[in-house]
């Protein structure tokens, strides 16, 4: 989360100043960025993927469960509390 604040602002702000803030090391940070992305992030950005579709098709309407039930449904493996977390980090929201 902090590499990935960094990474956002390194235009605006001194990436040493920021890590000295955030209370990283450099060499912390610069290794982040050479290291390959985790399984686990790779199958979130996919899901995310999957639940923006959903969302869309119902007019954005559903939420969390509703898109739990048609992730299940179409053979994706997930909790509904992952779901919920993912859509709070995408900023999608049902109504």
């Amino acid at each position: 989360m902090k590499y990935r604040f960094i990474s956002d602002h390194r235009e605006r702000a001194n990436v040493g100043l920021m890590c000295k803030v955030l209370n990283i090391s450099r060499s912390g940070y610069y290794a982040c960025l050479r290291r390959p992305e985790s399984r686990r992030s790779k199958e979130n950005r996919k899901l995310a993927d999957h639940i923006r579709i959903i969302h869309a098709k119902s007019r954005k309407i559903y939420g969390a469960p509703r898109i739990y039930r048609e992730l299940k449904e179409n053979g994706v493996s997930c909790s509904q509390n992952r779901v919920a977390r993912i859509m709070k980090q995408e900023v999608i929201r049902g109504v």
